[in-house]
């Protein structure tokens, strides 16, 4: 992983370690090392500035989306495997020259993702309350929309078999992988985008 140097603000470990336990801790297996490792990979002296600059539009899509995504992890096998695939293809690309880089990203992506006037460059060895707050209310926000499906939910939670909360697991505690395909892998991002719409206007939540 490409985090020498790299050092994550113990609060900010804290809060995205609590908000995976949150959302996660009965539907995946987590590892707290993981989730340190990908917190000081968001970090100066972990992925690039380059790699930690996301497009706003996906950060608005990612936390407003929550929910949706969140269900699609647990009851689709297709829509995890999609993600597995996303994140090991970004583990592959990490430590490679840019050049090969971004001739990967051509080669089976299509095309690179288009440029944002709007960009968020992550920096996890920093923490803002404020920020914190923002982030939370809106995962928040997302979860309540799939409230009226509380029975529902809690039936599909019970049925997580161990080989799924493995796979989900891994892909939410790799999560700067999964940040870094959504902005930088657009049929990746374009799939989860169809996948999203459909499921989220079928439980008019969209």
């Amino acid at each position: 992983m490409e985090q020498s140097g790299a050092q994550a603000n113990a609060y900010t470990v804290d809060l995205i370690s609590a908000l995976i336990g949150e959302y996660f801790g009965n539907t995946a297996a987590t590892d707290e090392k993981t989730i340190r490792e990908n917190t000081a990979l968001g970090s100066e002296g972990g992925f690039s500035e380059e790699d930690r600059t996301v497009r706003g539009e996906v950060v608005d899509y990612l936390l407003d989306k929550f929910s949706v995504i969140y269900l699609g992890l647990l009851v689709n096998e297709s829509f995890r495997e999609r993600f597995d695939e996303a994140v090991r293809f970004e583990m592959e690309l990490t430590g490679k020259s840019r050049d090969y880089v971004l001739e990967m990203r051509k080669r089976y992506q299509g095309r690179l993702s288009e440029p944002s006037d709007y960009n968020v460059t992550l920096n996890f060895g920093t923490f803002s309350l404020a920020l914190a707050k923002n982030v939370s209310v809106r995962i928040r926000t997302s979860m309540d929309k799939i409230a009226p499906f509380a029975e529902e939910f809690d039936s599909i939670v019970r049925e997580v078999t161990d080989e799924e909360a493995a796979k989900i697991g891994f892909c939410v505690c790799n999560f700067m992988y999964l940040i870094r395909a959504f902005d930088k892998n657009p049929e990746f991002e374009s799939y989860v985008r169809t996948v999203v719409h459909s499921v989220g206007s079928g439980l008019g939540i969209v």
